[in-house]
């Protein structure tokens, strides 16, 4: 071994054996981090009597494994139908140049509605054929999953079901005309001092320390300002959101409204049941809104 290893291992080699005479577990598990660190073993001289020396007796919470690479998943051939708006996607952006990306699937659409049966089953023919190899590819690919890797992907899966489930939320909010929270006083600062847009990440965020700090220094009337802007601001959107959550619950929209809120009855107007205009009252006193099918009722 080269002589600064040489001297290296020995200087470790004599703290190791006072560590052992004192007993100090700490100290061990230390000394075995260093001696056999991935540094040292991946270096020139890993197959030296180092990389083979025993380690009985020691626990190192370093890991020397490298993670097998997760296989590669075979993609999931198209079927008939993008099959054949893929191929005609670009024809039909060149003779609709202001169509957007919905009107031209819609296009689409209606091209394939009116193509032959002939046609159609030659799409088909060419799915089940690419669908036949990517059955085979998928099975090798499966079997080769360790039991963390299936873990991983099923974790990955399900994470990318919530984010699914979150953006559907949000649009049906927004649909529902559901009031936009307002900013905070920070906020407001910033929206009307932000001096640059479409900055890059680091740019953005050096803006961003810069803002942060001018607030620091702003003077208490300012702050105070941009507060009761903000406080003002808030108590609409409360008053706002009070309203149009009634609104949701006499419709039967309660998967729009806040949780805390879905076993709150809305407030008496909203529940005027539209027989004889008097509202329903429950027991216990509770006001209630007669019960009517629910809109979704019968969709597949």
């Amino acid at each position: 071994l080269h002589e600064s290893v040489k001297l290296c291992l020995k200087f470790y080699w004599s703290h190791f054996t006072c560590c052992f005479l004192s007993g100090s577990k700490m100290q061990l598990n230390t000394m075995a981090r260093l001696l056999y660190s991935p540094r040292l073993l991946l270096s020139s001289w890993q197959t030296g009597p180092l990389a083979s020396a025993p380690t009985a007796g020691l626990h190192c919470t370093t890991s020397l494994n490298v993670a097998a690479s997760t296989p590669v998943k075979p993609k999931r051939p198209m079927n008939a139908y993008i099959r054949f708006a893929q191929g005609i996607r670009s024809s039909l952006a060149s003779a609709n140049p202001k169509a957007s990306p919905t009107d031209i699937s819609k296009l689409a659409a209606v091209q394939w509605q009116s193509l032959d049966q002939a046609s159609k089953a030659k799409y088909e023919e060419e799915y089940k054929r690419e669908q036949a190899v990517w059955l085979q590819k998928n099975a090798k690919y499966l079997s080769q999953l360790t039991d963390a890797q299936k873990e991983e992907i099923k974790l990955e899966r399900q994470q990318r079901n919530e984010g699914k489930a979150k953006r559907e939320q949000k649009r049906l909010l927004k649909e529902l005309g559901r009031p936009k929270r307002p900013m905070n006083a920070y906020l407001r600062f910033c929206a009307e001092n932000k001096p640059v847009v479409g900055l890059s990440k680091e740019d953005n965020k050096m803006q961003m320390k810069n803002l942060g700090m001018q607030w620091r220094r702003l003077p208490d009337a300012e702050r105070d300002r941009y507060t009761k802007e903000a406080e003002a601001d808030m108590k609409r959107y409360q008053e706002e959101m009070k309203k149009w959550e009634d609104k949701m619950l006499a419709s039967e929209n309660v998967e729009a409204v806040r949780k805390k809120n879905v076993l709150l009855p809305p407030s008496p107007a909203s529940t005027m049941a539209k027989k004889g205009g008097m509202p329903v009252v429950g027991s216990g006193g509770s006001v209630s809104k007669p019960k009517k099918p629910s809109p979704t009722t019968g969709r597949p």
